[in-house]
């Protein structure tokens, strides 16, 4: 659009600079018919001198809201005034301000409207204003008060390029949904045993086991007859029994593998979703709940109950994103420290869409590093399958998609997996979140 009005503002120039040469031409050959071009430059000239003026130009973009779920629209009205000048203004609001940011790109689309507009100012003052309609598409948090707005003379004797921003900010959250009729399949049960396997809090003085040393544990645990004897050299610490509440802990994979699909609709996307939708279940009856990434990343939320821990894996999950060349090393000492107290339930979503995936979860979950795995809990494997959203991509909406669901090659990788990891397979473009969750819940349940 900026370029457009430069190409105006050339065929001005050209315009002006006619006149101008034949009125040198009227002069050196004394021809009076001539003279009329002269008076015509001077005249433009003279226009174009006294509408040279700085412009004051003020613009502002107001959201409806600043928190939304994904898949909602918002609609921003755009203020523009403009004292001064004369000549044409180009305005950019958002999202087309943010053309440069993939993020923006792909999370945002304009449903109703134009987000960039064209106005003619002319001798008097100009006020606009013009409303747009935006859909929010992928989660996260994104900037929103950024305003461009370029001013070019008619004459193309001034041109400005500025920017405002409003430090408007908008929170998109992934949708989840709330299952209220599921109790008898996800309520813990009555006759469970007080003491269960997976707790967080205060030791009790109730021995378990004799275990390896994990960075964290107090020094008045260590067994230093246990070292001593040990054939290995490791150091050991007596393991003693937590009060407290079940925890299930989250580990959502950021490779390569969980973008495939659309910009906004991809495993991690779906994957999003379900973790929210699980977390709001498990806190309602009780459980303690936490968040980490593979590999670790620096997002972490500690187990723990209450909603207002929906709150933080809320905001945890909107700075995840994937990682385009992620490298697979280990967990999260931290992790391996609750692991190893609490023996909480590990749920890993991601997507094993080929060797990479599952060589990545191996090396993150083994304890051990050679041909035999020994993982260090057990966990819950869910495989967001993007082949149906894939299919969908290619065909659009003319041929409706399959449900691919788990197939024979899926099934020889999860042989692959380490032992105590239980696979389920999950197709978003056939099977919603609300079933899914109802489903994953008593196998969660059973593994506690």
């Amino acid at each position: 659009m900026t370029g457009m009005v430069r190409e105006i503002a050339k065929s001005y120039y050209l315009l002006l600079a006619m006149p101008m040469f034949l009125a040198v031409m009227a002069a050196l050959a004394t021809a009076r018919e001539l003279l009329m071009a002269a008076v015509l430059s001077v005249l433009l000239v003279a226009f174009a001198l006294l509408t040279d003026t700085r412009p004051t130009i003020a613009v502002s973009a107001e959201p409806s809201k600043e928190h939304l779920f994904a898949g909602d629209d918002v609609d921003v009205v755009v203020r523009i005034r403009v004292r001064g000048g004369f000549g044409l203004i180009t305005v950019a609001a958002p999202p087309a301000s943010y053309a440069s940011s993939r993020r923006h790109r792909e999370a945002f689309e304009v449903v109703e409207g134009r987000a960039s507009r064209v106005i003619f100012k002319g001798f008097r003052e100009v006020y606009r204003e013009y409303r747009i309609r935006v859909r929010a598409l992928k989660r996260g948090e994104y900037e929103f008060g950024r305003l461009r707005f370029a001013y070019h003379h008619l004459f193309g004797l001034r041109i400005m390029e500025d920017e405002v921003d409003e430090g408007t900010r908008l929170v998109v959250v992934p949708r989840y949904r709330v299952i209220s009729r599921s109790a008898g399949a996800i309520k813990p049960s009555t006759v469970t045993p007080r003491v269960t396997p997976n707790r967080l809090g205060p030791r009790s003085a109730d021995f378990v086991d004799i275990r390896e040393y994990v960075p964290g544990d107090p020094f008045k645990f260590i067994n230093w007859k246990a070292t001593a004897r040990s054939t290995e050299g490791k150091l050991l610490v007596n393991d003693y029994e937590r009060e407290g509440l079940r925890s299930v802990v989250f580990l959502m994979d950021t490779g390569p593998w969980m973008r495939l699909g659309y910009p906004h609709e991809n495993p991690l996307e779906h994957g999003a979703s379900l973790v929210l939708s699980l977390t709001k279940v498990l806190l309602r009856y009780g459980y303690n709940v936490g968040l980490w990434t593979l590999p670790p990343s620096g997002i972490r939320v500690i187990p723990s109950s209450g909603q207002t821990q929906l709150y933080r894996i809320t905001r945890a999950i909107l700075g995840i994103d994937y990682v385009a060349e992620p490298t697979y090393e280990s967990m999260d000492p931290v992790l391996l420290r609750i692991i190893a107290e609490t023996r909480p339930v590990l749920v890993i979503i991601t997507n094993l869409a080929g060797r990479g995936a599952v060589e990545g979860v191996r090396r993150s979950l083994c304890a051990d590093r050679g041909n035999e795995c020994r993982f260090p809990g057990r966990a819950l494997l869910v495989d967001v399958v993007h082949d149906t959203i894939a299919v969908r991509e290619r065909l659009g909406d003319y041929v409706p998609a399959p449900c691919m669901g788990r197939t024979g090659y899926r099934a020889r990788l999860y042989e692959k997996l380490p032992r105590g990891v239980m696979a389920v397979t999950w197709d978003p473009g056939c099977e919603g979140v609300g079933t899914a969750v109802a489903r994953l819940m008593p196998r969660m349940r059973w593994l506690a």
